[in-house]
């Protein structure tokens, strides 16, 4: 054993951490999607569910030249998204729902917590208390939204509706089916007993159908947090299209 592995193996049993060489696969997509595909270039990103900007913030760091198209229902997370992001020319903000129909729908504002708001009757969720507290919100599909901006291709497509993902992805059939979606992150749910995520199964099953394939697990959440079990509740799966899988294989041969 040399004496950097010796050094290596007495840091990481004083700190209980593991050091390695560099970021392990499944830890960070952006740096993942750098290593794995070559030449890859985010032009249009959608955060769809962007909630106060933490996702759109870190994709303005990782891809500067970016535009990001932004989306949060919720009127009073919508102004924090805007304050949030004001003054960035690479940033357009829409106080919209995405959802399998265009026209009025109801978000749910459950647990006080932005990030768990719903929306009514697209979530696995269906059940809500009276006392919960909604907001009648204007929702859009995602193939109407791109065909009236005229917005050809989505490098990156992040999907957080806390349920609604797999409704939102069953009417963007033409961008799908196009492959006109690079890259698509949606939130999973891991076990039977999540009534709120869509299980993994399912979104692999419709987005395999239409050539993507799943590129890594990202941010895994176990149910500890709420019910003190081991178990997985929900993670993020990023796909990429079977288009960006040949351009890949063309530039390493």
């Amino acid at each position: 054993m040399t004496l950097r592995s010796m050094a290596k193996q007495l840091v990481e049993q004083l700190t209980g951490t593991h050091i390695y060489r560099s970021v392990p696969h499944g830890v960070d997509p952006i740096r993942d999607i750098a290593k794995s595909l070559r030449r890859y270039r985010a032009d249009i990103i959608f955060d769809i569910g962007a909630n106060v900007g933490e996702s759109s913030k870190l994709y303005l760091d990782k891809f500067p030249n970016s535009h990001i198209y932004c989306f949060e229902p919720v009127s009073v997370t919508f102004r924090q998204l805007q304050n949030n992001l004001k003054g960035n020319k690479h940033v357009d903000c829409y106080q919209l729902a995405f959802g399998s129909a265009k026209g009025r729908g109801k978000m749910v504002l459950q647990g006080g917590y932005s990030d768990m708001f719903f929306l009514l009757n697209q979530s696995k969720e269906s059940a809500i208390n009276s006392n919960v507290l909604t907001e009648s919100v204007d929702v859009v599909t995602l193939d109407e939204f791109c065909y009236a901006k005229e917005i050809d291709r989505i490098s990156y497509l992040k999907i957080d509706t806390e349920g609604g993902d797999l409704e939102v992805l069953k009417v963007a059939v033409n961008m799908l089916t196009e492959q006109r979606i690079d890259c698509v992150q949606v939130e999973a749910g891991m076990n039977p007993n999540n009534n709120r995520h869509v299980p993994l199964e399912f979104l692999k099953k419709f987005l395999e159908s239409h050539k993507y394939f799943l590129f890594g697990i990202y941010e895994q959440m176990s149910e500890d947090w709420a019910k003190g079990e081991p178990h997985l509740r929900w993670t993020n799966l990023l796909f990429i299209s079977q288009h960006m899988i040949e351009i890949n294989r063309r530039l390493l041969n």
